[in-house]
């Protein structure tokens, strides 16, 4: 199997088992008891790139702006604003399905956090 393929196939697949979790909460929680995680998958590599902020306005116009400047070509990028306690439910599952899938992790959370 090669790498494209592979790629793929955790992409559709993942997508499949994920969605159900993501779609509980999909966009918004303006509290201080809230988190927000982004992530987007590398189009040319086998990366996902992501970052988290707790009790924070809305980051994901300056994550999308990190992987537009850093030239990382991506898939689709994706955030979800939670309650804390589904953000580290929601955490915990990603980061265990991009473990088994073999994905490098990058966490970009410090330089999606910078104001470009």
């Amino acid at each position: 199997m090669t790498i494209r393929n592979l790629i793929a196939s955790c992409s559709i697949v993942g997508s499949l088992v994920i969605s159900p979790l993501l779609a509980a909460n999909p966009a918004r929680a303006d509290s201080d008891e809230s988190a927000q995680i982004c992530w987007a998958i590398g189009k040319y590599d086998h990366t996902v790139y992501f970052a988290e902020a707790e009790g924070r306005e809305d980051r994901q116009a300056s994550f999308a702006a990190l992987m537009e400047i850093s030239g990382l070509y991506h898939r689709s990028l994706e955030c979800r604003i939670e309650d804390l306690k589904s953000h580290r439910s929601t955490r915990a599952a990603l980061m265990k399905q991009w473990r088994e899938s073999e994905f490098e992790i990058v966490n970009t959370t410090f330089l999606s956090d910078l104001d470009y």
